[in-house]
């Protein structure tokens, strides 16, 4: 080698170069996305779903960025999280948003970046606005930028229910809920003429059926693509969940026709026929067995083989259904189909925009006569078990708390005996119930006087 003049090796050297270059070549050959596979890589890619194209929207300017960089890309994400959290301790919301948009260009495939700023947007940002209608554009700022996030990784189970999480929850159960349900079907901001925002309704349909599309969504990328926020049964009762949540918001709206009976008579099949009857890998300590929430004694008994593992499979679906809630929302679907349950809360609502109206003696007699609805109803033997939970006495009590409230400023003696009277008795002892019914009776009356 000493002997070869500087010509020859250079004449190696690049003869080594070429021969290098081929197998590299031959494995990163691109695809023309039509006939041409492309090299191994890019056909290993394309299987494996690897791609950025395969994650979801490609954005030029958040590639641009990250070629730019090269490896400053986690310096400067850094330095962008810690702006971030500055800019939100001191309400600079315009620096916020240009940083957070700065951050997923950085990190588009990062899920916990979409995640925790879209949270941030619709729960912290908007609870700094007094007004309603700004509160809204928050949320809906917040939800949005989820949007985007499963748009940009359409891989993701997670981001899916945190969407739909957004839209369920934020908007159907936060104080402003009644303003919130409204501004979801017709937006205040004058640029949509009195309709949805399009871009998170639409169809105009109600939160809750459009959260039931995000949670439906995300289970069918569960199947492929698991996720880690909620033990599997409970993630995949979010869509039956959200068509009770559209039932009760309906009757809390004074509808009570053919709509509601339909949507409680919806809830109740998507509930037992199609989530009940879905296959969970239950494991209840060192045992495993694969169970069906809405699972009945033969069928128990022909998938065991043995007594020792029948008591087993229905310890566990046992267990499922406590975790899950489901035999209380199976009662409680059940019972709204009976004519005096639908009754009992017409009058309740009833009373409720009687006191509203100041309308004391209607009212009171609404009231009463919704307690004795809701008594009779809750006194029968297969109804019983809706008093365990918390989500239908706190309505019953709220008709209480009505009427006890005129007899107290009439200065009129209470009765001794009256309706509900053993369900007050049962839960006065339940701080967060009664609180609950304060903080319902101060907001839907107290704060409109």
């Amino acid at each position: 080698m000493t002997n070869m003049s500087s010509q020859q090796r250079k004449l190696i050297y690049l003869i080594g170069i070429v021969v290098l270059l081929i197998p590299i070549i031959w494995l990163s050959l691109p695809s023309d996305g039509k006939d041409a596979a492309g090299g191994v890589l890019s056909q290993l890619r394309s299987k494996y779903e690897l791609g950025e194209a395969d994650l979801g929207d490609v954005d030029a300017s958040s590639a641009a960025m990250n070629f730019a960089l090269l490896g400053m890309r986690g310096m400067a994400v850094n330095v962008l999280w810690k702006d971030l959290d500055q800019q939100k301790d001191t309400k600079r919301w315009a620096e916020m948003q240009a940083t957070t948009e700065s951050i997923v260009r950085l990190q588009p495939h990062f899920e916990r970046v979409w995640d925790f700023n879209g949270w941030n947007l619709a729960y912290n940002t908007s609870a700094e606005w007094d007004a309603v209608p700004d509160r809204y554009y928050w949320v809906k700022q917040g939800a949005k930028f989820l949007k985007r996030g499963v748009e940009r990784n359409r891989r993701s189970t997670e981001l899916y229910y945190r969407t739909g999480k957004v839209v369920q929850h934020k908007v159907g159960y936060a104080d402003e809920a009644t303003d919130y349900r409204k501004f979801f079907l017709a937006d205040p901001d004058p640029v949509f003429k009195g309709g949805p925002d399009p871009v998170i309704n639409p169809d105009g349909k109600d939160n809750f059926l459009v959260a039931r599309e995000w949670f439906e969504a995300g289970c069918a990328r569960e199947r492929t693509r698991a996720q880690h926020i909620l033990d599997r049964s409970l993630f995949r009762s979010t869509p039956a969940r959200c068509l009770f949540d559209y039932a009760q918001a309906l009757q809390k709206e004074g509808k009570f026709g053919e709509e509601t009976r339909a949507a409680w008579d919806h809830a109740r099949k998507d509930w037992t026929e199609s989530y009940g009857r879905e296959t969970f890998h239950a494991q209840i300590g060192p045992e495993e067995s694969d169970i069906m929430l809405e699972m009945t004694d033969e069928e128990i008994k022909q998938q065991a083989g043995t007594p020792d593992d029948a008591l087993r499979v229905r310890k566990a679906v046992d267990a499922y259904q406590k975790m899950t809630n489901y035999r209380y929302w199976r009662t409680r679907a059940f019972a709204e189909a009976e004519p005096e349950m639908a009754e009992a809360h017409r009058r309740l609502f009833d009373a409720k925009q009687a006191y509203k109206a100041q309308e004391f003696e209607n009212a009171r007699t609404a009231a009463f006569e919704g307690m004795e609805g809701f008594d009779k109803i809750l006194k029968r033997p297969e109804y019983a078990s809706l008093t365990d939970e918390d989500i239908l006495c706190e309505e019953c009590l709220l008709g209480w708390k009505i009427w006890d409230d005129i007899y107290q400023v009439s200065g009129d003696k209470i009765p001794e005996e009256f309706p509900l009277k053993w369900l007050l008795q049962m839960k006065q002892e339940n701080q967060m119930v009664m609180a609950n019914v304060n903080k319902q009776f101060k907001r839907l009356f107290l704060d409109n006087k």
